[in-house]
């Protein structure tokens, strides 16, 4: 039994042996054809992966390196193969704008917590050449370590036609008029915004609808259905169709539709535009109401217009037209404007001026109406094209009255300057004559009264009063602002007035003067009242011209009762002035005395008068509350009547105690400080002084005078300082004096000065304010004067 067993055990062990060596073959065998198979495979993939179109790379994040790729990885970026190894992901995924690696970083860190991430991104070879690609990236486990595995494929392509698409849809989109296509059963497959909106839709809601719900049934079954037919008869129409909104409101339209085609030829569909009528309706129905408007606006416009056409003809006016040129429409239309009385020449001008700019705007024509009066008319013309025809389309405005004032105020300024002229050359005068009549009275003072120097001065001395007056007269013509009004005696005026006539008024013309003395006063303006009579005077001398004549000027008092106010005589019960300017001359045509008051108006030769002398005369007067009235006859002369208010009755005649020539005159032994840029007066005026007995310093500048009275401030009594200086008048003078010493009296002098008058230099603090030419009496006795107050208010 045992010796069996051995036998048995060897078996077993060889049949063990066998078995395992068997095993060992088939294991070796299984291997060798799988390492064949994982070959091919391994051959395989590597084909695959080497002839992808697409860029592969398995990226290494711990070692940062790319540690496999295709070869069109180095296509796409300009690499050769065995450089890619070399790389990270710097080179290849550029960082320049708009993208980071930053942000790429970001995206490789999801990536490799399991989550794939597949974006676009904006990279550059190696050359430096910009283009798009996307990026597939994976997570992938390679020797139990992750790494990333990148799929790339260049899309530069594929966004330029994105890009072209987008621009496509974008211009689709942004035009006016509404864009739809659908297919041939009218399902809608793309809408722009214009059509969405045009129809109260959003665009998103309305791909797949039916283009059906655009219209109403009947819309649909009367315009839309024959509009198809013809565009698939002809593939192609356009027209109007009535379209509905989403809210149920109705609006017109222009449709265009035409066949769109697959590239066969054949239809798939409509592709519709259309532009919504609805503001174009409402521009039409408003033009026609317009003109109806226009018409109404034309007829009943408060302005002349005139429809012509390029030649002048007239084509339509309104009445304003018609009662501007005194013509009835019937004579007007048809009619050449030339026809009318515009100029010639002014015709040409204007529509060279109009063919030029389109328009005119304040073009100045002067025509006669048919009465023959001549109008100043402003015209403002645009062309406009009716029916194909251009037009002139004119606005008249009548500026006859403007351009009479416009004169008027030249006229006035005019005479503006004369006054400031006369204003200035009676300064002169006055400096001139004050030197002259100082040293007259100084002279007439040293020579012997009984002797015929004596006469000559006192000769003299009459002449320079006589200047004396001419000044003031030229001084009352010179004010320039109407003067406040006082009492004045107008046989003063009438005095004042005749003198200046005589010097102007040719010796052939006798100058008589009839006046009722210390008859009463009136209210007014001397200045204005003065005016009045060298107006009424000229005009009668012009009347007079060459024949000669008298002229006669008489004052007298007139009483109107309640029962004696006629027309001629429009004034109320009362006492009045009545003055009377008569001539000899030709008198005024029955045909001119309704205008003789209208300013412009004038029977004179050009150049010898501007018609406004009789208006502003009738103005001033009017402003006086009185009236001017006249009477004449041809070939024998005209009487101008001007009545003005009395307001107070006749005072008994003043008297005036004057110092004679050979009386004392009052002396004094007070320094004064006598201030003034004139040496002659300066001269005159300091012997003046001291031959009465004061202490008199001098000084031609008002800040000469200032600096010298800052000095000593009590060494002066009295300043006497002239108004007119250079660098420091004497109003300013005087204010700086005072707030020095309060308590000193100054005296202003002046030969004319429209800006101060006793009034404002009491304002200031000067004690006294008087008019050159100064004389010795007038001086001592207002030099005295203001010392003895100056004491009296001292005590």
């Amino acid at each position: 039994m045992g010796t069996m067993l051995i036998p048995i055990a060897l078996l077993f062990s060889s049949l063990m042996l066998i078995a395992v060596g068997l095993w060992g073959w088939v294991q070796k065998r299984r291997f060798q054809r799988f390492a064949e198979t994982s070959q091919n495979e391994a051959n395989r993939f590597k084909t695959i992966f080497d002839s992808a179109n697409d860029a592969i790379l398995l990226y290494d994040p711990e070692t940062d390196r790319i540690i496999h790729s295709n070869p069109a990885l180095g296509d796409l970026f300009g690499y050769p193969f065995e450089d890619i190894h070399q790389l990270n992901l710097k080179p290849l995924f550029s960082g320049k704008p708009p993208y980071s690696l930053k942000e790429l970083q970001a995206l490789n860190a999801a990536a490799l917590k399991g989550v794939p991430q597949v974006f676009e991104w904006w990279t550059a070879d190696r050359a430096g050449k910009r283009f798009w690609i996307e990026i597939s990236l994976k997570r992938a486990m390679v020797l139990d370590r992750p790494h990333l595995l990148f799929f790339i494929r260049d899309i530069s392509g594929r966004k330029k036609t994105e890009e072209r698409l987008y621009r496509l849809i974008h211009i689709v989109d942004q035009v006016g008029e509404g864009v739809v296509t659908t297919s041939l059963d009218g399902v809608v497959t793309y809408v722009n915004l214009s059509w969405a909106q045009m129809h109260g839709y959003l665009p998103q809601a309305l791909i797949g609808k039916h283009y059906s719900i655009f219209h109403t049934e009947a819309q649909y079954r009367d315009e839309v259905l024959p509009f198809n037919k013809k565009v698939l008869r002809t593939g192609y129409h356009k027209g109007e169709v009535g379209h509905m909104r989403s809210n149920g409101s109705l609006f017109p339209t222009h449709m265009t539709v035409t066949l769109q085609r697959d590239e066969s030829g054949h239809a798939i569909g409509y592709i519709a535009i259309a532009m919504d009528l609805s503001e174009q309706k409402r521009v039409e129905e408003a033009l026609r109401e317009s003109e109806i408007r226009f018409r109404h606006l034309f007829s009943l416009s408060p302005q002349p217009i005139s429809l012509t056409d390029l030649d002048g003809r007239i084509i339509d006016v309104n009445e304003k037209f018609c009662e501007l040129l005194q013509c009835p429409r019937h004579d007007v239309i048809s009619k050449y404007t030339i026809d009318l009385g515009f100029p010639v020449e002014e015709r040409q001008r204007f529509i060279e001026e109009l063919t030029e700019k389109g328009e005119v705007s304040g073009f100045e024509v002067r025509v006669k109406n048919a009465t023959g009066a001549s109008i100043d008319l402003q015209m403002f013309a645009r062309l406009i094209r009716i029916k194909g025809d251009f037009l002139t389309l004119t606005v008249f405005h009548d500026v006859t009255v403007q351009r009479m004032l416009e004169a008027q105020l030249m006229q006035a300024q005019k005479m503006e300057a004369i006054g400031t002229l006369a204003g200035g050359i009676a300064h002169d005068f006055n400096n001139i004559l004050s030197a002259i009549l100082g040293y007259i009275e100084l002279t007439r003072i040293s020579v012997d009264p009984d002797s015929r120097v004596a006469q000559y001065i006192e000769e003299v001395f009459k002449a320079v009063n006589r200047a004396i007056d001419l000044v003031r007269q030229i001084l009352s013509i010179s004010r320039q602002s109407e003067q406040e009004r006082k009492p004045i005696r107008v046989e003063n005026v009438i005095r004042d007035v005749v003198k200046l006539l005589r010097a102007t008024l040719p010796a052939s013309i006798l100058i008589k003067e009839q006046i009722n003395e210390n008859i009463g006063l009136t209210r007014g303006d001397p200045g204005q009242i003065h005016q009045v009579l060298m107006n009424l005077g000229t005009n009668a001398g012009q009347a007079m011209k060459g024949k000669g004549g008298t002229l006669t000027i008489r004052l007298d008092r007139e009483t109107i009762g309640s029962d004696a106010a006629t027309d001629a005589i429009p004034l109320g019960p009362g006492a009045y002035l009545k003055l009377t300017v008569s001539d000899t001359g030709c008198g005024i045509a029955p045909k001119d005395r309704k205008r003789i008051f209208d300013p412009y108006y004038t029977t004179k030769e050009k150049g010898m008068g501007t018609g406004l002398g009789l208006a502003v005369a009738q103005g001033i007067v009017q402003k006086h509350g009185g009236i001017i009235t006249f009477s004449s006859e041809v070939g024998v002369g005209t009487d101008f009547h001007v009545y003005l208010p009395m307001i107070l009755p006749a005072p008994k005649k003043e008297f005036h105690e004057k110092l004679k020539t050979n009386q004392i005159l009052p002396h004094g032994k007070e320094s004064i400080l006598l201030v003034d840029d004139e040496k002659p007066s300066i001269d005159t005026g300091r012997e003046m002084l001291e031959y009465l007995g004061y202490r008199v310093q001098t000084c031609m500048t008002g800040m000469e005078a200032l600096t010298l009275f800052k000095e000593t401030p009590d060494g002066f009594d009295l300043i006497i300082s002239d108004m007119t200086m250079p660098g420091m008048s004497g109003d300013q003078l005087s204010e700086s004096l005072i707030r020095i010493r309060p308590d000193i009296p100054i005296i202003l002098c002046t030969g004319f000065n429209p800006q101060i008058d006793e009034a404002s230099a009491r304002e200031i603090g000067i004690k006294a304010f008087i008019f050159k030419p100064l004389t010795l009496q007038k001086l001592a006795l207002l030099v005295r004067k203001v010392l003895d107050e100056q004491g009296r208010a001292g005590v």
